[in-house]
């Protein structure tokens, strides 16, 4: 179980500094993730938000603040947090500090994140800016 822990606190850390090909490989060829709707990504479906956030908040850190392990399961509870310093998709920057809280499951098969179930506590950073969604679907933290 440690191992698989160590997993997915890498694919975070990839993820939070916009490491796509860090992150990607932390996942399986197959990996998707799901929000509460029951829709589902892939990776290349979340590289354009990981390069529009890199632009918009490079002081972008997410914090895990619990991880539980069982079996091939890793539950994260985590807080993003992020200065709106650049353009972010049709915004310009604005200097707004925003949050994020998610829960997030993650499955893990043949050492690598093969399914991750995403519950976000509070909107995106897209929503949180412009009261409206975001043009993709890549804005489940910022």
């Amino acid at each position: 179980m440690e191992e698989n822990e160590a997993l997915v606190r890498r694919a975070w850390a990839a993820y939070d500094r916009g490491d796509e090909a860090e992150f990607g490989a932390c996942l399986s060829p197959r990996w998707r993730e799901y929000d509460a709707e029951g829709d589902s990504i892939a990776l290349v479906d979340i590289v354009p938000g990981m390069k529009a956030s890199r632009v918009a908040f490079p002081d972008k850190h997410t914090e895990i603040q619990q991880v539980v392990c069982e079996g091939n399961i890793v539950v994260t509870r985590t807080t993003t947090t992020a200065t709106h310093t650049g353009r972010y998709y049709d915004i310009a920057p604005t200097g707004k500090r925003l949050r994020s809280h998610e829960i997030s499951i993650h499955r893990i098969e043949g050492g690598l994140i093969a399914e991750t179930f995403q519950e976000t506590g509070t909107a995106g950073f897209y929503m949180q800016l412009t009261g409206r969604p975001a043009p993709s679907q890549t804005d489940n933290i910022g």
